[in-house]
């Protein structure tokens, strides 16, 4: 392990904060700076790709400076040269094919030549869509400017085994934090009732793997898929992939946990059927279900939700509601416990 201390700002999305917090402790001193980002201070570069909850890591350089031109002062690039060896030296390298510039007045003659000098100290070409992102910006103190160097060509969040693009799964993030509000153990019997893609188990094969795990769908390409996912992600532990209607399919009782990504919106179903079927997957896992178990609903139809609740709760206790937020989007986690 290197002994360089690097100091690096983790995107997260808002709502998965505390839960990325709680995994960046293992590599190092780490702060929130704001509900999206996060300091770490850590010796072991490497180890950043394997965080879960994070949508990106960049590693920083904070310069006393009042405006962008001073970025390009000798003393200045020989330190972002030093941090682009460091990426360029992780294990395994990471490859890079170009960088992109992304700043406010990205478009201004200064900002230009400093994606040219970054460039040439990279040996990469300036690209709209390259994969080494460089952000700058004004640093947190008055006076001072920062520049943040992504660790990787995909974000953190991009998982590799997501070989199949399925409308409407959930980000990857999301799904990590969702099942650390579940408190998986390797004790639970953990049903997926509205699998997609199969994101939330092949997530929690990364971390506990159940005791037995089950995801059903509809949808035969979304099976079809999970499998996919499954077999990329190389982990060990079974899921038994079912193609089905939750509602109805034979499945063998005393699940412990229990997560559903039901349709929403435009993207899948309607509003007005969707508030049928929130009622009547509560009710299903409550036959399914084993003495004090849990129950996560990621949705968006949130007055929906806590409507159904009220009216028609299946004897599922409310625990908790957590919010996420990502990109004009707004899914709230519903926590609900079995008496």
């Amino acid at each position: 392990m290197s002994q360089i201390t690097h100091d690096l700002v983790l995107e997260v999305l808002d709502g998965c904060g505390q839960s990325a917090l709680q995994e960046a402790r293992e590599l190092g001193a780490v702060r929130l700076i704001g509900p999206t980002e996060l300091a770490l201070r850590t010796a072991d570069l490497d180890a950043v790709r394997s965080l879960r909850r994070v949508v990106a890591a960049s590693t920083s350089l904070t310069v006393p400076a009042r405006r962008p031109r001073e970025l390009l002062e000798t003393s200045v690039q020989q330190e972002l040269a030093e941090l682009l060896g460091e990426i360029r030296r992780q294990r395994p390298r990471q490859k890079f094919h170009s960088l992109r510039l992304e700043a406010a007045g990205a478009g201004t003659p200064d900002m230009r030549r400093l994606a040219s000098a970054l460039a040439e100290l990279a040996g990469l070409p300036v690209d709209g869509d390259g994969d080494l992102v460089v952000r700058v910006r004004k640093g947190a103190t008055p006076v001072t400017w920062q520049v943040l160097l992504r660790t990787t060509p995909r974000p953190l969040a991009t998982r590799a085994w997501r070989t199949v693009n399925y409308p409407g799964a959930v980000n990857a993030t999301i799904a990590a934090t969702v099942l650390d509000l579940l408190q998986v153990g390797a004790e639970d019997s953990v049903l997926d009732m509205t699998c997609g893609s199969g994101t939330f188990l092949v997530e929690q094969l990364h971390e506990t793997v159940p005791a037995r795990a089950v995801g059903v769908d509809l949808d035969p390409a979304a099976i079809e898929a999970a499998r996919t996912h499954q077999r990329a992600a190389r982990r060990k532990g079974r899921i038994d992939w079912v193609e089905g209607d939750v509602r109805t399919v034979d499945l063998e009782p005393g699940f412990t946990r229990f997560v559903t990504n039901p349709p929403w919106g435009t993207l899948h179903g309607e509003h007005e059927t969707n508030e049928a079927l929130l009622e009547e997957l509560l009710a299903r896992a409550a036959e399914l279900a084993a003495p004090r178990a849990r129950l996560g609903v990621l949705t968006h139809e949130i007055t929906r939700m806590q409507r159904v609740l009220e009216t028609a709760p299946s004897g599922w206790r409310p625990v908790r509601e957590h919010r996420f937020f990502q990109k004009g989007h707004h899914p709230r986690l519903f926590l609900l416990e079995r008496g």
